[in-house]
This record gives C-alpha cells, sequence and structure tokens, in this order.
C-alpha cells in the first residue's frame, strides 16, 4: 500500500506517491463524540467504502456503527487491522491512545488521519511523525478549524492584501460550558456534550486553544513568543477552563482567549470565535456568528466588504472538507496542508503555552 513513497524527514512536509482513482477502504477506531461527522464525511466520498469501527466497549460500538452506517463491528484494534487490510486508519480516540494506534497502523502499511491533539508530549508526537516516515505511510492531522468556511475565507481575503500585512489578531469566544447557568442549571452544558472534559487535564488550552491558535498559525505564519494565563473556575471539572495567550508572529502581535467557565454570555454552542485581524489599510471582523465584515480604511478611501458564502451546516461540513481534502491529496500524492510536520508546530505551540504557566514567563515554542 506505501511502497514507492519517497524518503521524508518527519518534520518536513512531504507529498507522497499518488494512489489514484482505485477504491479506497476505510476503518475508524473510536466511537465518541466525533464519530459521527467523520463517518458523514467519509460516506460522502465517491470511491471510499467505510467497511469497521473499533471501540473498546462493543455495545457502544454496535450502536455507533447502526446509526453511522458502519457494517462491521471489533472490539481490538490489531484485530480489526488484520482482518479488513485497510487502506486508510481514522484515529478518533483520546490522544494518549495515539502513539500505539499509529505504530500498529504504519507498521501495516495503512495511512492514517488522526484526531487533534496529535499526542499528549511533544516527544510522543515527533516519535509518530518518525514511525510515519520510517514504515513510507502518510499522516495527517485531522484539525478541521482551518477548513471551515469562514476561516477559508479569510485566508483568501487576507492573501488579496485587502487590508494589507496584518499587525493585530485577536480571536476569542467566551461562554458557560463547565459551570451551571440559567439555561443549563443541572449540568454544564460542555460536560453533557463532552463528559471526558470533566476529568481531562490540562484542559481548555490542550482541546480547544489548539484550534484557535492552528488558525492563527494558519494566517500569520509562525509564532517567536507566547505568554499565558489560565485558571480553573468550574469545580465540575480538574483542567484549566479560562485561559489567555499573548503571542508575537514577527510583526504582529496576537491575543488568543477562550473560556468555558463565563456567564452572562450568549447560551452555547457558539458558531464561531470572535476574531478581528487589524492590518495596515484596514481591519477584518468575524462574528460569533460566522460573518465576515472587512473595513477598508487608508487615506482616500473607506470601503466595507461584506463577503458572501454558505453557512448551512459549516460545524459538519469542516469536518467532512478535513477528510475529503486528506482523500484528494492520497489520490493525487499532494502535500496535506495539516500533515503531521505542520502541525507539530501547532502542537509544539500549544505545549509552549503549558511551559509559560508554569515558569510564569513569555518562552519560545521550539521542537
Amino acid at each position: 500500500m506505501s511502497a514507492g513513497l519517497p524518503d521524508a524527514s518527519p518534520l518536513e512536509s512531504t507529498p507522497g506517491v499518488p494512489l489514484g482513482d482505485r477504491p479506497l477502504k476505510v476503518v475508524m477506531v473510536g466511537g465518541g463524540f466525533v464519530t459521527p461527522y467523520h463517518a458523514k464525511g467519509w460516506h460522502a466520498l465517491p470511491g471510499v467504502t467505510l467497511a469497521a469501527l473499533q471501540s473498546r466497549t462493543r455495545s457502544k460500538a454496535e450502536e455507533t456503527a447502526r446509526r453511522n452506517g458502519i457494517p462491521t463491528v471489533y472490539d481490538d484494534f490489531d484485530t480489526m487491522l488484520e482482518g479488513e487490510s485497510p487502506d486508510i486508519v481514522d484515529i478518533c480516540t483520546p490522544p494518549e491512545a495515539h502513539p500505539a494506534q499509529v505504530a500498529a497502523a504504519a507498521a501495516r502499511g495503512i495511512h492514517i488521519i488522526c484526531q487533534k491533539p496529535v499526542a499528549t508530549t511533544l516527544e510522543d508526537a515527533k516519535a509518530m511523525a518518525a514511525t510515519a516516515a520510517r514504515h513510507r505511510v502518510r499522516l495527517m492531522v485531522h484539525e478541521n478549524f482551518r477548513f471551515r468556511v469562514w476561516y477559508r475565507e479569510i485566508k483568501r481575503l487576507l492573501a488579496e492584501g485587502l487590508i494589507g500585512r496584518p499587525i493585530y489578531f485577536h480571536s476569542t469566544l467566551r461562554q458557560g460550558g463547565t459551570v451551571t447557568t440559567a439555561a443549563h442549571p443541572d449540568r454544564p452544558w460542555t460536560i453533557a456534550r463532552q463528559p471526558f472534559f470533566a476529568t481531562m487535564t490540562p484542559l481548555i488550552i490542550l482541546e480547544s486553544i489548539i484550534h484557535q491558535l492552528d488558525v492563527a498559525r494558519c494566517m500569520l505564519g509562525e509564532a517567536d513568543s507566547l505568554y499565558a494565563q489560565a485558571r480553573r473556575i468550574s469545580p465540575h471539572v480538574r483542567g484549566e477552563d479560562m485561559a489567555s495567550l499573548m503571542l508575537r508572529f514577527g510583526d504582529a502581535i496576537a491575543v488568543v482567549e477562550r473560556s468555558y467557565a463565563s456567564r452572562g454570555h450568549p447560551t452555547p454552542p457558539a458558531t464561531s470565535e470572535s476574531v478581528v485581524i487589524e492590518g495596515e489599510d484596514g481591519a477584518l471582523f468575524l462574528s460569533r456568528d460566522g460573518d465576515i465584515r472587512v473595513e477598508v480604511d487608508r487615506p482616500g478611501l473607506r470601503r466595507t466588504i461584506v463577503p458572501g458564502y454558505d453557512k448551512t451546516d459549516a460545524y459538519a461540513r469542516s469536518y467532512s472538507e478535513t477528510i475529503a481534502h486528506f482523500a484528494a491529496c492520497l489520490r493525487s500524492g499532494a502535500a496535506f496542508e495539516t500533515d503531521i510536520a505542520d502541525n507539530l508546530k501547532t502542537f509544539a505551540l500549544t505545549l509552549a503555552a503549558y511551559r509559560s504557566l508554569d515558569t510564569g514567563q513569555a518562552v519560545q515554542p521550539t521542537l
């Protein structure tokens, strides 16, 4: 399945040997919150068969498989790989399980798409990259925020130079997710939606702000430094549920914030983070509802631009678009936008936030 791939550094984004138009067989591992979104993405692709699902709890796996049109269920990962001989494995498990699952798939020549966060330590993530390179299989991290329609549009608008060179980036989302509220008086909304949040530590930076950091990298390039502050507010969680990060991207300053412990804001779920990007010739605004407004503002010209795009089912579509990108690049041989080499930079930036918390100092992200 992977013969003929060129030699590659695990820390460099590289293309692969095209798989062409032949049928592709996919198996999934993990039966949690994201599984239905992944399954929908695979079912939408022509020439792709989603053949099996593995989860430790067989009864849960059988129900998830039935609901999502997956014909075969396994309760052991290696047995599934041996029994199905897939072209692709889609890993939707907690990050501590990823290294062993990537190693098992790579050893069998199976290409891999893996949910974020890719691992729990930078050492494990780099080892996963090295394992994929050694076995000449392709490994992409499922970082779906980049594929949300408004972020694709913002990337396009920045490339057009409408607001000039970016000098400031602010991304924030605040909502009552880990605390009880008037709308959710008995059980916090986020914990009801994703129960593992209650025991996950670390929490909001590793699980959620990692998305915002990846978007910031996509828009601004690589960060030079980072300073973080965070707190645990809710008694219903063990990890931090409020955090603010300040970063320097060359000449641009960025502030990235998220809180699941903020009452008084609109009831979750939110469609998007609120984003402001200021440039030398204007500013771009993304609302919590996923709407973009551009204000061009320079001597002799003040102009408002409101681009149109389809926001229908945007959350689910971002999963499908990520999976479609993975499959298209496998077929064409093109480099993945969020391959393991690229995502290691996002992951290192995320872990740098915890180093900053530990030291109380600004730190440099390092691989």
